[in-house]
């Protein structure tokens, strides 16, 4: 068993039956005994390496995300779209709310910090990171916080924080009950029903819980500002779950943000093209640069 899990580590990857045309699916063990999955398209040589995530509690085959792979991919680009694992051994389906969640913020960034260097030594390549949703805020809570990594650009797609005005509940009474819970025991507290961004019942712990709600707002804009890759924010004009105040004052503070009038939220079928070319558009400008 130690030489099976030794061999697991070097290699870091076993190779599965295709997923998609011109895909394979990948598996990576993130934590000793729990395996992550993936689908990666190897592209062209002269082409960037770009990794692609999903948003809260979906998997690599949300629409939005795979969509977008798959038009990149046929452009020539290596594309690798992980599904956290949320502590499931090779999770495949969207999380329930009302399942027991038993993951945190930091256990999504430490997988990402795996998938990154799996990526960049497949490729030999700085990729560029792409976040859709909540997705996005994963990947700032990753790259303010590991200035080590090696990563080209982000690209995050309808930016979304952990309390904004359209989550279910309200996020500043969830983050009092559970600060008192964890005064009244001590660990990470006991499992119970919480609320969470769309999640009107999800149960976790309270130190679990306030993991996501800390990255609020404010924390995600400063911590924008300390990502030392170059950023583009891109956003639907008709995306009614965005705060638009809070969009508008990140404008402001000097980030890159892209509209695209009449897109909501996931950029579906009819915006898809529209975001493809804005995406491109940030990866080709970074390769000409």
């Amino acid at each position: 068993m130690a030489v099976k899990r030794l061999l697991l580590a070097l290699l870091l990857v076993l190779w599965g039956a295709a997923a998609q045309p011109g895909s394979a699916r990948m598996q990576l063990e993130v934590t000793p005994g729990l395996l992550a999955e993936a689908d990666y398209w190897p592209g062209a040589a002269d082409k960037a390496a770009v990794l692609i995530l999903h948003g809260f509690l979906q998997t690599r085959e949300f629409p939005t995300v795979r969509r977008l792979a798959t038009a990149l991919a046929d452009e020539g680009y290596s594309v690798l779209t992980p599904t956290l694992t949320l502590g499931i051994n090779r999770r495949s389906q969207s999380m329930a709310c009302e399942a027991i969640h038993t993951h945190s913020i930091e256990h999504d960034v430490n997988e990402l910090v795996r998938w990154l260097g799996w990526l960049g030594n497949r490729t030999g390549k700085a990729p560029i990171v792409v976040g859709h949703s909540t997705g996005g805020v994963q990947l700032v809570a990753l790259l303010s916080s590991r200035a080590d990594l090696k990563v080209e650009s982000a690209v995050l797609i309808s930016l979304s924080y952990f309390n904004e005005s359209g989550d279910a509940g309200d996020a500043p009474g969830q983050r009092a009950r559970a600060a008192a819970a964890l005064r009244r025991h001590d660990g990470p507290g006991e499992v119970g029903p919480f609320q969470l961004s769309y999640c009107r019942e999800y149960v976790t712990t309270p130190a679990l819980l306030l993991s996501y709600l800390a990255w609020d707002g404010d924390r995600l804009r400063t911590a924008l500002h300390r990502v030392g890759a170059p950023v583009t924010v891109i956003a639907g004009g008709d995306d009614e779950r965005l705060d638009r105040q809070w969009l508008d004052d990140l404008r402001k503070s000097g980030a890159a943000l892209q509209i695209v009038p009449g897109a909501n939220h996931f950029f579906d079928v009819a915006y898809e093209f529209d975001l493809f070319d804005e995406v491109v558009a940030v990866i080709e400008g970074d390769a000409r640069g």
